[in-house]
C-alpha cells in the first residue's frame, strides 16, 4: 500500500476515498450514542434561525459554530448518519488539501500522496472524530492558514493578500473555537523566526484576524446587543474552565500508536534526513505548530479525542517522514501495516469497551428521569438536564444552564423580568422543568404568563 500512494497521481485520492469509507462503515452503520456536542450544536441549530444567539437564544456557541449549525439543521435535521457522513468527506478533504499542500510547497524530497493516506487512518483513532464538531470545521480553516504561512515563507514576495488571508483564516477559526486564537501570536512568531516578516505584513495578519471579528461585532452592534455577545460569547468561553470529559488513560490508549510512531519519526529525521533550507524551516513550523496544538486542547473546555483533530496534520507530515526514509520497502511496508492494525484495533476496542480503564461515558447524553414522560414537546430546563433534549426541543431559548441562571435566581432586577416576558411571549415553552422551584419568584413578578401555566409537581405545563 505504501507503494501505491508513493506514486504521485492524483487519481490515488480516489482510492483514500474508498478506504476511509469503508472503515467509516461500522460507525455509520452502527451509530454511537449521541454526545453532548452533537446534542448542543442540534439545540442550537434547530433554534438559530429565528433567534438572535446570546440574546434570545442564551448559550455560549461561538456565532460562526451556530451558523453551522443552522445549516446542519435545515440540511440534515438530527440524522447522526448524515452528519456522520458529512464529517467523514470534511475530513476527506482535509486529507486531500494536506497532501497537495505539500506537494506544492515540496516538503519531501519526492512528491507523495503518503501524507493524505497517513491522515486518512489517524482519522479513525476515535469514533467521535467522524462528527461534525467545531474542531473540525475550524481545523480545516487552519490548514488553510498553514498553507498561507508556506507561501509566505517561501516566496517572501509583497503580496498583502497572503497575510491578511492568513490572519481572517485564525479569525474564522476562532470563531468556532474561541481557543484557536492561540495560533495568532503562534503564527506572527513563526513569520517572525522564519520570513523575516516586516511590520507591515505583521499589522495584516492582525487586521485579517480583526476583521473577522470585526464583522460579527458590527451585526451585534448594528442591532444593540454587543453586551450579550461579550459576556455570553468572550467572557463566558474565556472563563469556562479546562474539564475532562474522558481520563487521561483513555486518552492514552487512542494515541499510543501515532506517539510511537511520532517519536519514531523524530529518531529517524534527525540521523537520516537531508533537507533543504525550506524543508527545513516546513520541519520546524510543523513542530511549533504541534506545541500550540497542544497548548490549545489544555484551554478547551471539554478535552475529548476530538479536541486532538488539530494534532492530525504534523503528525501525518512526520509518520510520512518517516515511512519515506526506511530504506527497505518491506520493513516499510511492515510499519505501515502494523500502523494501521494498531489504529484500527484501538479504534474498535475504545468503542466497544473491551479496553479496561477506557470510559467515554462523561462524553455521552445522559438520559433524563422525564425522559419518557415528556417527548415531542418545547421544554424549558431550570436546571442542569441536558439529557431532556435528546426526545424534545428548546422552549424558551435559556440552554446554557451557567448563563442562564441570573435571570432564575435574580429576577428582581427590571431587565431580567424584561428578558423572560419576551421569551415566554416569543416561544412559551410547553413543559417547564423546575426541580429545585426557582420559577415562583420569576412567576411572581409575570402575573399573565402564570395563569397560562398549570403546575404538576415541578413541572409546569402550558394549559
Amino acid at each position: 500500500m505504501l507503494r501505491y500512494f508513493r506514486i504521485n497521481d492524483p487519481y490515488r485520492l480516489l482510492a483514500l476515498l474508498v478506504l476511509m469509507i469503508l472503515a467509516g462503515l461500522p460507525i455509520l452503520v452502527e451509530s454511537p450514542d449521541l454526545t453532548l456536542q452533537e446534542l448542543r450544536d442540534m439545540v442550537v441549530g434547530e433554534r438559530v434561525g429565528n433567534k438572535i444567539l446570546y440574546v434570545d437564544l442564551v448559550d455560549r456557541t461561538p456565532p460562526l459554530m451556530a451558523v453551522f449549525d443552522g445549516v446542519l439543521d435545515f440540511l440534515f435535521g438530527r440524522s447522526l448518519v448524515a452528519r456522520h457522513l458529512l464529517a467523514l468527506f470534511v475530513l476527506f478533504f482535509q486529507a486531500a488539501y494536506f497532501a497537495l499542500l505539500l506537494i506544492q510547497n515540496r516538503a519531501y524530497n519526492e512528491n507523495t500522496y503518503v501524507p493524505s493516506l497517513i491522515f486518512g487512518l489517524l482519522c479513525f483513532l476515535s469514533f467521535d472524530l467522524l462528527s461534525p464538531t467545531p474542531e473540525l470545521f475550524a481545523s480545516t480553516l487552519l490548514l488553510f492558514a498553514l498553507n498561507n504561512i508556506f507561501k509566505e515563507i517561501e516566496f517572501r514576495i509583497d503580496r498583502d493578500t497572503i497575510t491578511l488571508g492568513l490572519g481572517l483564516f485564525i479569525g474564522l477559526a476562532s470563531l468556532i473555537v474561541l481557543s484557536y486564537l492561540i495560533f495568532l501570536p503562534g503564527a506572527i512568531l513563526v513569520l517572525i523566526l522564519f520570513a523575516r516578516t516586516s511590520l507591515r505584513k505583521i499589522f495584516l495578519v492582525l487586521l485579517g484576524f480583526g476583521l473577522a471579528h470585526g464583522i460579527v461585532f458590527t451585526l451585534y452592534y448594528y442591532y444593540g446587543n454587543t453586551i450579550e455577545l461579550w459576556q455570553n460569547f468572550y467572557v463566558a468561553n474565556v472563563r469556562q474552565a479546562s474539564s475532562w470529559l474522558v481520563s487521561l488513560r483513555t486518552l492514552a490508549w487512542v494515541g499510543i500508536f501515532p506517539f510511537l510512531y511520532f517519536l519514531l519519526s523524530l529518531f529517524m529525521l534527525t540521523r537520516e534526513a537531508r533537507f533543504t533550507k525550506y524543508q527545513s524551516q516546513i520541519f520546524q513550523v510543523l513542530f511549533v505548530w504541534l506545541l500550540l496544538s497542544a497548548v490549545v486542547v489544555w484551554f478547551e473546555p471539554g478535552i475529548a479525542p476530538h479536541s486532538f483533530i488539530i494534532f492530525l496534520p504534523p503528525l501525518a507530515y512526520f509518520i510520512s517522514h518517516y515511512l519515506l526514509l526506511i530504506r527497505r520497502k518491506q520493513i516499510a511496508e511492515f510499519m505501515l501495516w502494523f500502523l494501521i492494525v494498531g489504529v484500527v484495533a484501538t479504534g474498535i476496542s475504545v468503542r466497544k469497551d473491551w479496553i479496561p480503564g477506557v470510559d467515554y461515558s462523561g462524553m455521552f447524553v445522559r438520559p433524563s428521569e422525564l425522559d419518557g414522560e415528556i417527548r415531542g414537546k418545547r421544554v424549558m430546563v431550570v436546571g442542569e438536564d441536558p439529557g431532556l433534549y435528546q426526545h424534545n426541543s428548546l422552549g424558551g431559548g435559556f440552554y446554557d444552564w451557567e448563563l442562564s441562571r441570573q435571570y432564575f435566581e435574580h429576577p428582581e432586577y427590571y431587565e431580567h423580568v424584561i428578558r423572560m416576558s419576551r421569551a415566554f411571549e416569543e416561544d412559551a415553552p410547553e413543559v417547564i422543568v423546575d426541580k429545585e422551584n426557582r420559577m415562583e419568584a420569576v412567576l411572581e413578578r409575570l402575573p399573565a404568563i402564570r395563569q397560562r401555566y398549570q403546575k404538576e409537581g415541578n413541572l409546569y405545563r402550558l394549559r
